[in-house]
C-alpha cells in the first residue's frame, strides 16, 4: 500500500500535466484533447479515496503503538535516483512538458507554503521553491524532506535559489524562512545584572517596540535561450542559479541602501535622521573621526562596527593621506580607521552623480528577511521569436533598522 505522501505526489504530476494541457491549447479543449483532460480529471479524483485510505491507515497505525506503548516511526522511503532540477523544471515547461514527479512534489510543496504564510501563489507557467529546501543542507535518508532534494546523484551540491547578499559580509542580522508579520525588539531592550546566588531576579517587560518587517514582493525578468535550457551540465545549473542568487541580492542591497518605501523597503539614505554629518567635499580624516563620534555620542551600539562606500570613494580615500605629513593613508582598501570597510559599485550615488554618501555603523542592526518560496513563471511566447525563454523570477523580503542611532551618514562626500 502507498504512503499518503506517495499519493499526494503522484495527484500534483497529474494536476500538473493537466495544467500544461490546457495552457497549450488556450483553454480552447476539443478532440482528443478533451478526452486527455477527462481522463486526467478522473485519475486525479481517484487520488481522494487512496489518500484518505492511506491516511486513515496511518492514523490506525499511530493509536495501535500508543495503546501498545510502541513507537512506531514513520515509514522511510529510499532515495530516488532522480533529484529536484530547476533546470529540468525550466526545459520542461518551455516546451509545454509537465514537471518531472520529484520537481512537481516540490512546487506543490512550495504552494503549501506559500499559502499558508498568506503570500500570492503564482499562476500558470511556473515552478516554485520551498523556501525549507532553500534553507537545507542535509543529505540522507529522508526522500528529499530534509534537502536530499537538493542533491545530484553525485557528490556535488546543487546551490539553493538563496539571495547572495553583498552587504552581509559588514554583519548584517539575516533572517530566513519567517512566516506573516516579525516585530523586532530596539535594541537594549534586554538587560541583564548580577545578583545574589538566592536573590530574587527582577523580571523586565520587554516592549517589542521596534520596526516590523512585512513581506514584500521583489520580482525580476531575465531572458534565456532555448539552447542553454537543453543542456543537462550540473554546471549550466549551476550558473542559472547563481546569476539569480546575484540579481536578488543585488535589489535587496540596493533596497536596504535607499530604499523608497512603500511597496519596497525603506533604505538607510532615509532611516539615519539622527547622526547626519554635512561636511561636503573629499573624504578626510576628520569626516570619518566625525561620522565615529555621532554613533558614539549617541550611544550606538558596537558589535559589527564598518564602513560602507562606493568604490570610487575607497580608490581616493587609498590615494589621500591622512595628514601631509604622516605619510600615512586613510585605507589600504580593507580597513578605515580601524574599522571594516567595504566598497561596492551598489551603493547609490546622490544628487545626479555629485554626492558618494559614506555610511558608518554597527550592521548588526540592519536586519534582511526573507519569506517562503522563490518562483519563478515560465514564458515561452514572448521571446519566443528571438530563440528565448522569459523568465519572471519573483520572493518576498523586507529591510528594517532595529537601530537608528547606531548609524551615522555623509551624504554629501565627493570624489
Amino acid at each position: 500500500m502507498k504512503s499518503s505522501k506517495q499519493l499526494k505526489e503522484e495527484r500534483a504530476s497529474k494536476i500538473t500535466e493537466q495544467q500544461t494541457l490546457v495552457r497549450g491549447v488556450e483553454g480552447d479543449l476539443e478532440g482528443e484533447n478533451l478526452t486527455r483532460f477527462d481522463n486526467l480529471q478522473s485519475e486525479i479524483d481517484a487520488f481522494a479515496g487512496s489518500i484518505k485510505r492511506a491516511e486513515q491507515f496511518e492514523a490506525n497505525e499511530r493509536a495501535a503503538a500508543s495503546v501498545k506503548g510502541l513507537v512506531i516511526n514513520e515509514p522511510v522511503e529510499e532515495p530516488k535516483e532522480q533529484r529536484f532540477s530547476l533546470l529540468r523544471s525550466l526545459s520542461a515547461l518551455a516546451n509545454g512538458k509537465p514537471l518531472h514527479a520529484d520537481d512537481a512534489a516540490i512546487h506543490e510543496r512550495a504552494v503549501e507554503e506559500m499559502r499558508a504564510e498568506g503570500l500570492n501563489i503564482p499562476e500558470g507557467n511556473a515552478i516554485s521553491i520551498p523556501g525549507s529546501v532553500m534553507r537545507a543542507q542535509s543529505v540522507g535518508d529522508d526522500a528529499g524532506a530534509k534537502g536530499g532534494a537538493l542533491v545530484g546523484s553525485t557528490p556535488k551540491m546543487v546551490r539553493p535559489l538563496q539571495p547572495v547578499l553583498p552587504i552581509e559580509q559588514l554583519g548584517v542580522n539575516v533572517m530566513s524562512g519567517l512566516v506573516g508579520d516579525v516585530p523586532l525588539p530596539t535594541s537594549g531592550a534586554f538587560s541583564f545584572s548580577y545578583t545574589g546566588e538566592t536573590d530574587a531576579v527582577s523580571g523586565s517587560d520587554v516592549d517589542f517596540a521596534g520596526p516590523t518587517l512585512k513581506p514584500k514582493r521583489c520580482s525580476g525578468v531575465v531572458d534565456i535561450s532555448k539552447k542553454l535550457l537543453l543542456q543537462s551540465s550540473f554546471n549550466v545549473e549551476e550558473y542559472i542559479i547563481e546569476q539569480i542568487n546575484i540579481a536578488y541580492g543585488n535589489a535587496v542591497t540596493l533596497a536596504a541602501l535607499n530604499g523608497a518605501g512603500g511597496d519596497a523597503p525603506s533604505g538607510l539614505y532615509s532611516l539615519i535622521t539622527s547622526n547626519i554629518d554635512t561636511t561636503a567635499g573629499a573624504l578626510s580624516h576628520d569626516t570619518i573621526v566625525a561620522l565615529e563620534g555621532l554613533v558614539d555620542a549617541a550611544d550606538g551600539t558596537n558589535v559589527n562596527r564598518g564602513y560602507l562606500a562606493d568604490t570610487k570613494i575607497r580608490a581616493k580615500a587609498k590615494a589621500t593621506k591622512i595628514d601631509a605629513g604622516s605619510g600615512i593613508f586613510l585605507t589600504d582598501g580593507k580597513e578605515l580607521n580601524g574599522y571594516n570597510f567595504m566598497a561596492s559599485t551598489l551603493v547609490p550615488t546622490l544628487d545626479d552623480g555629485a554626492s558618494h554618501p559614506v555610511i558608518f555603523g554597527d550592521w548588526n542592526q540592519l536586519t534582511v528577511g526573507y519569506w517562503g518560496a522563490v518562483s519563478i513563471i515560465v514564458d515561452p511566447y514572448t521571446q519566443a521569436a528571438s530563440g528565448k525563454v522569459r523568465l519572471i523570477i519573483e520572493g518576498y523580503s523586507d529591510v528594517a533598522l532595529t537601530n537608528e542611532k547606531a548609524f551615522a551618514i555623509n551624504k554629501v562626500a565627493t570624489v
